[in-house]
């Protein structure tokens, strides 16, 4: 490979993208599976966690829409009346005008449909980080950078920024998100409510091998931890670190645990899709926050990708015990438990012991008649140490009407480690 490997040799995609580089004038081009020695876990070790600069510092980033693998090609043949309209001539009321169907086919990349590319978990983090990418699709191509996304039918029309890639231009276009400047300190919120969009973008897509959860999103992590105020631990934002632990799986698919992070973190359940709880709506505005944040344990495992382990917290603990039937589950021992909606992590035996740890509650109007949920953690003690949980759910409410709230009746408030 020191030697030069000849163009014919690499696989159709490689070859149009060199050419596509040499014909915009580049001599220099990254290809992940040639730059990153394949099958050395070293080196792809080291070489994962530069993705961040490697994407941000790139002049272009081309990207093979509809490809399956890297046989397919960046170039397609098409019908050109697919991207230019064909003039006839003068007419009774003016220029005839005949357009293909086809033009009016994914008129942005947020609606092309299932395109292979764009499910992948890996790119998520490429599309972010790079400042331009040029998407090659069947039809025609698009254009996407931090100041309008565009498409070859009409090059001159930037489209709204309310679909889905202008989260891109949100992103890169922060108030004092500046990669020349990242002493200057944005927004904080802003920021966040632009990482739960990415993330959420993340948790959609696809992941071939469940061990590159937290790796596969550290690029857009570092990116944004070098240049604002915000900390990651374990895939989630310290700064808003008791919203972020309120995530739950999606449609209730019970799945595996994984020693990737600890269970507080959404990396350790696989095999499920995840799903945000409206983390950017939990505010000291709309909820009174119970539960504090004490300390994180600097606990770190090279071997884990250097993931936190433990965090002490202090809040109401409800006991209850859950059990299921036919129709789902339900709580004994405490009525304020019975209502609520059970979202577990991880499959649980059909009768267990629980502890609801009452992270937020709503700031409801005693007139009000829709109010944000009640929510928090469902935990079961370690069998190892006393004052220690794991969690295996969350769980909500909408909206508890009792005089008030759900901590109207006493509460066990409790120091606790969640590992």
């Amino acid at each position: 490979m020191l030697q030069g490997i000849s163009l014919n040799h690499l696989p159709l995609t490689f070859q149009h993208a060199i050419l596509i580089t040499r014909n915009l004038g580049y001599r220099y081009i990254w290809i992940d599976s040639l730059c990153i020695i394949q099958d050395d876990v070293d080196d792809w070790a080291f070489e994962s966690t530069t993705m961040s600069r490697i994407y941000s510092n790139s002049v272009l980033t081309i990207a093979a829409l509809w490809g399956e693998n890297s046989h397919a090609g960046c170039y397609v043949e098409r019908n050109p009346l697919t991207t230019e309209d064909c003039y006839i001539g003068e007419w009774k009321h003016g220029e005839v005008v005949v357009t293909s169907g086809d033009v009016r086919r994914g008129s942005t990349l947020g609606n092309l449909g299932p395109t292979p590319l764009l499910h992948r978990a890996w790119v998520v983090q490429e599309r972010f980080l790079s400042p331009r990418t040029l998407y090659f699709g069947p039809w025609e191509l698009f254009w996407e950078c931090g100041e309008q996304t565009s498409r070859e039918r009409w090059p001159e029309i930037s489209f709204p920024r309310w679909d889905d890639v202008a989260i891109k231009q949100r992103f890169r276009n922060i108030p004092g998100l500046d990669l020349n400047k990242s002493h200057r300190k944005p927004e904080l919120e802003s920021i966040y409510k632009i990482w739960t969009a990415i993330r959420a973008n993340y948790w959609s897509s696809q992941l071939t091998y469940h061990s590159d959860s937290l790796v596969a999103i550290s690029g857009i992590t570092t990116w944004i931890q070098e240049r604002s105020g915000l900390q990651f631990v374990s895939g989630l934002c310290k700064n808003f670190f008791l919203r972020e632990l309120l995530w739950k799986v999606e449609n209730n698919f019970v799945t595996s645990r994984s020693t990737l992070g600890p269970t507080w973190s959404w990396a350790s359940v696989k095999g499920a899709k995840i799903k945000g709880f409206h983390q950017p709506s939990i505010t000291s505005k709309t909820h009174t926050i119970h539960t504090r944040l004490e300390s994180i344990d600097d606990l770190f495992s090279m071997n884990e990708g250097h993931q936190l382990k433990d965090i002490h917290l202090r809040g109401p603990l409800l006991h209850g015990t859950l059990k299921r039937d036919e129709y789902g589950f339900f709580v004994t021992d405490d009525y304020r438990l019975q209502n609520f909606n059970y979202d577990l992590d991880i499959p649980l035996p059909d009768t267990v012991e629980i502890v609801c740890l009452v992270l937020a509650e709503s700031n409801r109007d005693a007139e009000a008649i829709i109010s944000a949920p009640d929510a928090g953690l469902i935990l079961v003690p370690d069998s190892y140490e006393s004052s220690t949980y794991q969690r295996v759910g969350m769980w909500s409410h909408p909206s508890f009407k009792r005089p008030g709230g759900i901590l109207a009746e006493p509460a066990d408030w409790q120091s606790i480690r969640l590992v």
